[in-house]
């Protein structure tokens, strides 16, 4: 069992978020991010470290009135299937609790709804969320055919 910790993401961290978010986004599996977005949103990431290599990120974006999505979210090679992924959305529900004013509710659109499903999130529309759909999804390639699933968290 490897040992993953979870720390704020620095600028340090950003070459190698972007090789792995980089290879999720060549699989459509998040969107893609440049190292300036990385930079400028670094307060927004936690990373998964085991040792020196990086083991996933995710971050946790502000939409106002108290809603915050989950996003970014890869795991490396190797780190799949032993709980990585579920500690890094289970630390962003924690920072999203421990925000003033406190978030109200997290969601996410996911491939993988089964992983947001088992640590407590419940399906919804993706409706639910304009923010979202008005700042990201109209830059998606599948926007008129979406392939994810909306889930949501209420703290």
């Amino acid at each position: 069992m490897p040992q993953i910790q979870l720390m704020q993401a620095t600028p340090e961290d950003i070459p190698a978020m972007l090789r792995l978010l980089d290879s999720y986004a060549q699989k459509q599996l998040v969107l893609p991010r440049t190292a300036a977005d990385l930079q400028q949103n670094i307060q927004n990431f936690i990373v998964a470290h085991d040792g020196a290599r990086l083991a996933g990120v995710a971050a946790l974006r502000p939409y106002g009135d108290g809603f915050f999505e989950v996003r970014s979210l890869a795991v490396a090679h190797g780190y799949k299937n032993v709980g990585v992924g579920t500690r890094l959305v289970n630390a962003l529900l924690e920072k999203a609790r421990s925000i003033q004013p406190p978030a109200v509710k997290v969601f996410a659109l996911t491939k993988r709804p089964h992983l947001f499903l088992r640590i407590g999130f419940r399906l919804a529309l993706r409706e639910r969320f304009p923010a979202k759909i008005w700042t990201d999804c109209l830059m998606c390639p599948k926007y008129n055919n979406c392939d994810e699933t909306a889930v949501e968290y209420r703290l």
